[in-house]
């Protein structure tokens, strides 16, 4: 196991109200994992993903990585956990202006302290491996939807990440697109033993995960939530996953 949340909550002041973002959500996570996790607009996607990401802290509960829980770590190793461990891809990134493609996929590296030609040397593998090489050349403001998830995604693996971590970035794209970032991912948790969470809107553009799981009003239902919305989708020709060994 990777990542583990175990009865996290978390809220938030809005209106002068608190609101109940995650309530009590547990979630495991192994290398070479596909989950997707799906749920209306406002069900707690992004929270999910946020305090995954140790962007957020939550209220109560803890998220640990690898066994040792993000709370617990030093400033310099939750740091580091952000920049080295995990890749976010999001939806709706805005582009950093004036970059070309290839600057903006190289850019954390460069922001870590790596040499411009590494960085962009290592910036062209990933492009190649999430098949967006064509968009070398093309204006950053003319890339299809398709294009810009696998810039993005490109982007997310370019420091050799342990996870990924993708939030409602599929709604927009059209289904074949869709099905093309999930082929994507799942070759990238397979082949690399990278493990990937992803949320968005609907459990169609799952299709190809491991598994699915419903998030709704903060709370995500256990394996054992059989005969209800919340029960985990096993998908055909997928077997109900074995914990894979860490690598």
């Amino acid at each position: 196991m990777i990542l583990r949340l175990d009865q996290v909550s978390k809220s938030y002041m809005r209106g002068g109200q608190s609101r109940l973002a995650l309530d009590s959500v547990s979630l495991e996570l192994h290398p070479g994992e596909l989950i997707g996790v799906f749920g209306i607009s406002g069900s707690g996607k992004t929270t999910l993903i946020r305090v995954a990401a140790g962007l957020e802290t939550p209220d109560s509960g803890f998220v640990s990585y690898k066994g040792e829980r993000l709370d617990r770590m030093s400033a310099k190793q939750q740091r580091r956990y952000r920049r080295r461990e995990v890749g976010c891809v999001w939806g709706a990134q805005p582009w950093e202006h004036g970059l070309s493609v290839l600057e903006y996929v190289a850019l954390p590296l460069l922001i870590d302290g790596c040499d411009y030609r590494t960085a962009e040397r290592t910036a062209r593998k990933f492009l190649l491996a999430c098949e967006a090489e064509q968009c070398l050349g093309s204006d950053p403001q003319r890339l299809s939807d398709g294009e810009r998830q696998r810039v993005e995604i490109a982007r997310a693996l370019v420091i050799e990440p342990r996870m990924i971590l993708m939030d409602g970035a599929l709604s927009h794209l059209a289904l074949m697109e869709q099905e093309g970032i999930m082929l994507l991912l799942k070759s990238m948790a397979r082949e690399a033993r990278v493990a990937v969470l992803v949320t968005d809107s609907g459990a169609g553009a799952m299709l190809g995960a491991d598994s699915i799981r419903y998030l709704s009003d903060g709370k995500l239902a256990g394996e054992d939530a059989a005969a209800s919305m919340g029960e985990v989708v096993w998908l055909p020709g997928v077997s109900p996953r074995q914990p894979a060994a860490d690598a």
